[in-house]
C-alpha cells in the first residue's frame, strides 16, 4: 500500500506512542510504502528543529538527524507535480497532495485540517491515523478494499 504522511504524522510518530506510531511501525516491517519529496523532507527538518521539540528528542536520546536518517530509511522519494487546489485552506499543503499524485500513492493521512476537509484530491483519499489503520486493518483481513 503506497501512502504519503503528512509532516504532522511523522512528528507524532517519530516522538510519541499512538497510532502515528503504529503507521511508522507498518513502514519499518514495510507493510506499507511511504513516499516523500524533499520539500516535505525540507518541512520536517524545519520543524524537528523548532525548540518545542528538542526535550523530547533529548528524552529519547536521539538527535533531529537521527530521525530524518531515519525517515529516508522507511521512504522513498519521489518529485511532487505541482497541483493547484483552489479550495485548499493551506497552500502550503499543496506539495503534499502534489507527492501523492507523483508517488500514485493510495492514500493520503494527514492530522491536519486543511487537508481532511478535502476528504479526497484526485481520487486520493485522505484519512486521519486512526480512520487509515481501521482501512489498513480491513484491508488486510479481505473484508474491504481500498
Amino acid at each position: 500500500m503506497r501512502l504519503v504522511l503528512d509532516v504532522n504524522v511523522w512528528i507524532s510518530g517519530l516522538l510519541w506512542q499512538g497510532v502515528p506510531k503504529q503507521i511508522i511501525g507498518l513502514a519499518r516491517s514495510r507493510a506499507v510504502t511511504v513516499f516523500v519529496s524533499e520539500p516535505i523532507l525540507s518541512e520536517l527538518e524545519e520543524v524537528l528543529a523548532r525548540k518545542k521539540f528538542q526535550s523530547k528528542m533529548r528524552s529519547l536520546g536521539i538527535t533531529s538527524q537521527d530521525l530524518m536518517n531515519l525517515v529516508r530509511q522507511l521512504s522513498q522519494v519521489c518529485v511532487p507535480l505541482s497541483v493547484n487546489v483552489p479550495n485548499l485552506r493551506d497552500p502550503d499543503d499543496a506539495v503534499i497532495l502534489g507527492t501523492a499524485i507523483a508517488a500514485k500513492a493510495m492514500l493520503v493521512v494527514s492530522g491536519d485540517l486543511d487537508l481532511l476537509v478535502l476528504e479526497e484530491f484526485a481520487g486520493i483519499p485522505i484519512l486521519n491515523p486512526t480512520d487509515f489503520l481501521d482501512v489498513f486493518r480491513l484491508s488486510m483481513s479481505g473484508e474491504k478494499e481500498i
